[in-house]
């Protein structure tokens, strides 16, 4: 696992834990260069699959918007490094769980609501 040139280790080597995990690798052999699709094999449905393990490693939600910008490793950690430092959240150890609540920068998807149960006729 190489540095990048980001400004926080610790959320570099959360990330390389968060891709090891999902990818089932040692993040050891995980590099700032190597892209998700070309290097990492990952499809579509995967690289959809490894955003929301990001999501839910770093407690935000990515808009789709964005998922072009996700093209590498060091992509993925640069956008959280800015993502994370533009919100001023810091992080306290590499494999802490979710960081801050309540600190997404876009709206989360409202749950729909539940259809009101039928009416018996009346006679």
């Amino acid at each position: 696992m190489k540095s990048s040139s980001n400004k926080s280790p610790q959320l570099s080597q959360q990330v390389y834990h968060t891709l090891g995990k999902y990818l089932q690798r040692d993040p050891k052999d995980l590099h700032p260069e190597d892209s998700l699709r070309d290097d990492l094999g990952l499809d579509s449905l995967q690289t959809i699959e490894l955003v929301y393990e990001v999501e839910s490693a770093f407690d935000l939600q990515i808009p789709d918007d964005d998922f072009g910008r996700l093209t590498t490793i060091g992509a993925v950690i640069l956008y959280l490094d800015e993502r994370l430092h533009g919100q001023g959240i810091t992080l306290s150890s590499p494999q802490t769980t979710p960081l801050a609540k309540n600190s997404h920068p876009t709206p989360l998807v409202k749950k729909p609501k539940s259809r009101p149960t039928s009416k018996k006729s009346r006679s």
